[in-house]
């Protein structure tokens, strides 16, 4: 390219080199690096969007679908539910063992009425489809917004029921659901509530004054079908300890009344702990149902409350002294005698629960009445305190 040069009368000449395009390089360069940017600007953000909705779903999952929490030796333990398996993995000994648990369709579950509500969970009735047979069940489950411990509970929940198998003297599981990373636990359904309000409810002295004095009677329950239910619990427990199982709440309000007037231990907030499955999560402790050792006293009267009108700290100071509940006017010696073996100091003088059961048992067929259900001059029941049963 010829071009005049800026000294007036003097010629030169420049040479100016062009790309292939016929631009000049410098502005090609500037070109290739703005597309080459503009490129990797929109991969960099795909990417970022694409990681970002995978932690975000991920999280989601994780945080619906495994649950952990400490067992009695100190393990962390992760339980993963998915497709009718618990999978557990402890730390430092991990067990990927699936632990496997009856599946229940979402469509074969007809939800009902509410008849249990708490501050985290609920139970509701309702009918479900299992092996193609309809039944009644109760089904538990969370609230939303429940804690990872609230999670932790219900899933150790299950995985006790699973371990625990079927018996006839406590709630079974029926099976359990997940739907939309939520678990659904469905367990036997129990007509008359818990043994507390039933036993409660018998009371005809006080429900139903006429009643009583027509019939002659305080209860609308017999000897026998009391007995029954002391013998029930006891087989029930009794099956507990041969799957080495600790309930340490153990009183009428944890009991249930299933068809024919069966009792059953409900109830199965466990953990875990070495080869013995303990209750840990009790909240305020049950002092007036606690062995002298752990303050733990199991009596139930007509539903009404041990050591009536007596505080705990006067348990405290009394029981370790040899103080015990004294006899009730409508119990027969027998049966008071069985409940003092039962409260002894020493554990192992305490007869274990088949003993129990069949001492019970043997009373059951002895068809003799043991608790005096017939009115009498100044009948009274066993107190009922309401501040102090919560203590």
């Amino acid at each position: 390219v010829r071009a005049f040069s800026k000294v007036p009368g003097e010629w030169s000449k420049i040479t100016v080199r062009k790309s292939y395009f016929g631009r000049p390089m410098a502005e090609d360069h500037q070109l290739l690096w703005a597309v080459v940017g503009s490129v990797a600007v929109t991969c960099v953000t795909i990417l970022l969007a694409l990681l970002i909705l995978f932690y975000i779903s991920k999280s989601v999952l994780k945080r619906k679908r495994t649950f952990t929490y400490q067992s009695g030796s100190g393990e962390e333990t992760i339980l993963q539910f998915n497709s009718g398996t618990l999978t557990l993995t402890r730390r430092p000994k991990p067990s990927t063992e699936p632990l496997t648990y009856p599946i229940l369709e979402w469509e074969d579950i007809k939800f009902e009425d509410v008849i249990g509500e708490g501050n985290f969970g609920q139970v509701i009735k309702a009918m479900v489809k299992k092996d193609g047979i309809k039944m009644s069940a109760a089904i538990k489950m969370l609230k939303e917004f429940s804690s990872e411990n609230d999670h932790r509970d219900f899933a150790g929940e299950l995985e006790v029921l699973c371990k625990l198998g079927q018996h006839p003297n406590i709630i079974n599981l029926i099976g359990a659901c997940e739907n939309r990373g939520y678990l659904y636990i469905a367990i036997e359904y129990a007509p008359y509530g818990n043994l507390l309000d039933f036993l409660r409810k018998s009371r005809v002295l006080e429900t139903d004054p006429a009643f009583a004095k027509e019939h002659g009677t305080a209860s609308t329950l017999t000897s026998q079908q009391l007995l029954q239910f002391a013998a029930d619990v006891a087989t029930g427990m009794h099956y507990l300890g041969d799957k080495q199982f600790i309930h340490r709440d153990l009183a009428a309000r944890n009991v249930l009344v299933g068809d024919n007037l069966v009792a059953k231990i409900a109830d199965f907030g466990l953990s875990r702990g070495e080869e013995v499955y303990v209750k840990k999560t009790m909240g305020r402790l049950p002092v007036r149902w606690m062995a002298i050792e752990s303050l733990n006293y199991i009596f139930c009267g007509f539903g009404g409350t041990p050591y009536c009108g007596m505080t705990c700290a006067e348990l405290y100071e009394k029981l370790p002294q040899g103080y015990r509940m004294e006899q009730p006017r409508n119990c027969d010696d027998e049966v008071y005698e069985l409940m003092r073996q039962c409260w002894r100091d020493r554990p192992y003088e305490r007869p274990p629960f088949s003993q129990i059961s069949v001492q019970l048992n043997r009373m059951q067929e002895a068809r003799k009445v043991y608790v005096n259900m017939a009115l009498f001059e100044n009948f009274t029941y066993a107190g009922i305190d309401a501040t102090a049963e919560e203590a």
